[in-house]
């Protein structure tokens, strides 16, 4: 599975299916919950650590990427890139994507976490979700009825998977929206890799109603607790960004589990704060 992640990490799958449309997905899903085999919906592979031992069950790799303008609104299948939804609004004139410019993953998996920056988020533009439900039924559930917040949304609790959304935008200036999104571009190429495999901000920020955009930059704290110096084996943190952790040739999952313990732990002895994981860990525990 490692290719197939931006952190270049991971195991083998038991079974693998790459579903190339909507109604494969749908119908991959439903296969696999009906006959009770274990599921993993892989996006583009960011954002997740896949065990060095693999996976058990299916793998249902989501390659569904239509997306399609209607009105001022943008229909999204969930495996589209983020970027490319970004790209595409902005082709068409339409802004309110701007903030997500430069964010890793899947459509879907933005919708799942809830994925934000610069004090916007999923949640503040979508018209509506379609999600399948652990029964197999396909809804359409509105922002309000997705349960959102910080790096959330209501995916986990009641076993829903993302098929489909839909944003509402609004016209705008081509021009603008073009400045706004390379501006954007340039910023997060000062914090994140081009050239190491990572899986971009590894911890969420800290919620805080007196910070701004309501959040303290895990990045901050790891910075003055000196995690820029860590590594183990070939997992290192990168040297731009503190929450970052890079794979500098060879690292195994075991090898960023053990360098992202070591973050926390220095966090948590100097602020007394635990660190939540925003990068999600997948597949067979290690001993």
């Amino acid at each position: 599975m490692g290719p197939l992640t931006t952190l270049k990490i991971g195991g083998p799958a038991e079974w693998y299916f790459a579903a190339q449309t909507r109604d494969d997905l749908v119908a991959a899903l439903r296969l696999a919950r009906g006959a009770d085999i274990p599921l993993t919906l892989l996006g583009d592979g960011s954002n997740v650590l896949i065990s060095d031992r693999g996976v058990r069950g299916l793998v249902v790799h989501n390659r569904a990427g239509r997306i399609e303008r209607r009105g001022d609104d943008i229909y999204c299948e969930s495996g589209a890139l983020l970027a490319d939804l970004v790209e595409r609004s902005g082709d068409e004139g339409l802004t309110g994507m701007e903030f997500a410019t430069g964010i890793y993953g899947t459509v879907g998996g933005a919708v799942f976490g809830n994925a934000g920056a610069y004090g916007k988020s999923m949640a503040d533009i979508l018209a509506w979700v379609e999600v399948l439900t652990t029964e197999g039924e396909l809804v359409r559930i509105v922002p309000a009825g997705m349960e959102f917040s910080y790096r959330r949304s209501g995916c986990s609790a009641h076993g829903w998977i993302v098929v489909a959304c839909q944003v509402q935008l609004a016209q705008g200036d081509r021009g603008a929206i073009a400045a706004e999104i390379a501006r954007i571009l340039s910023l997060r190429a000062t914090k994140l890799p081009k050239d190491l495999p990572s899986a971009g901000s590894y911890f969420k920020n800290i919620e805080d109603p007196t910070a701004e955009f309501g959040k303290i930059p895990a990045g901050r704290l790891l910075e003055a607790v000196g995690a820029k110096a860590l590594r183990v084996g070939d997992a290192a943190v990168y040297e731009h960004h503190a929450n970052v952790i890079v794979n500098l040739g060879h690292a195994r999952a075991a090898d960023v589990l053990a360098l992202a313990d070591s973050m926390k732990r220095r966090v948590k002895e100097r602020y007394g704060i635990e660190l939540d994981n925003e990068v999600r860990f997948v597949g067979i525990p290690h001993d």
